[in-house]
Order: structure tokens, then C-alpha cells, then sequence
């Protein structure tokens, strides 16, 4: 179950991203909402369209738990940097990624998962 708080309280936090379950995507209102395992023109595309033009909430990539780490890493620049070349996540959006369960948690990259929240 979602701690809703804690990932509330995750806004205006640079360089933090927040960890859910994925059924738990149900509760977070106004988000742009990707599959992680999507190609970086799609990426490209997500941000042109929807995060330079519309107000979100969340920032939400699914699944991150079935990709490999290398494919991981442009997760982590995006949260690092809170960029993805050169469009800029507004202050107030929160990243979020999502997992099966708390055991998949071990599949994320370390680097990815030291700048995050685990909120379930």
C-alpha cells in the first residue's frame, strides 16, 4: 500500500525519486505515465509533448524493476539532473518508478535506487 504522504513529500526535492508498487499508480492523479522499458525517441517525445507544455504531478515510469541497469542509467540522469536533453522537469513534478513487489526492489541499479524513496 502506498504511503501517500511520504511521496507528497517528495515535491520540490531535487536529485529523489520515489518507489511504489505498481498497482498503487491507481492513486496518483495528474501524471504522464511511460513504460520504462520505452526507446529514447519516445522519451524525446514525452518530454517535447507533455512536460515543456501541461502541468503534471508525477512523473511516472513503470516497472523499472524489468529493465536491465544499463537501461536504468537514463532514469537515473533524468532524476539526477531532473533533465532530459535539455527539456527541464518542473520543480514541483515528482518522479516516481514503480516495482512488482518489495522483493524486485534488488533489480534496480544501486546509483538509481541511493536517489529514492521506497514508499511502500
Amino acid at each position: 500500500m502506498i504511503n501517500k504522504e511520504l511521496v507528497e513529500l517528495q515535491k520540490g526535492c531535487n536529485s529523489t525519486g520515489v518507489i511504489i508498487q505498481n498497482e498503487d499508480i491507481r492513486e496518483l492523479k495528474s501524471k504522464i505515465l511511460i513504460v520504462s522499458n520505452c526507446n529514447i525517441d519516445k522519451l524525446l517525445k514525452i518530454f517535447k509533448e507533455n512536460i515543456s507544455s501541461k502541468k503534471y504531478d508525477y512523473f511516472v515510469i513503470e516497472e523499472i524493476d524489468k529493465i536491465n541497469i544499463d537501461e536504468q542509467d537514463k532514469y537515473y540522469q533524468i532524476v539526477k539532473d531532473r533533465e532530459f536533453c535539455g527539456y527541464r522537469l518542473p520543480e514541483d513534478i515528482i518522479i516516481v518508478f514503480t516495482v512488482k513487489n518489495k522483493e524486485t526492489l534488488k533489480n534496480i541499479s544501486q546509483k538509481l535506487y541511493n536517489l529514492c524513496v521506497v514508499a511502500f
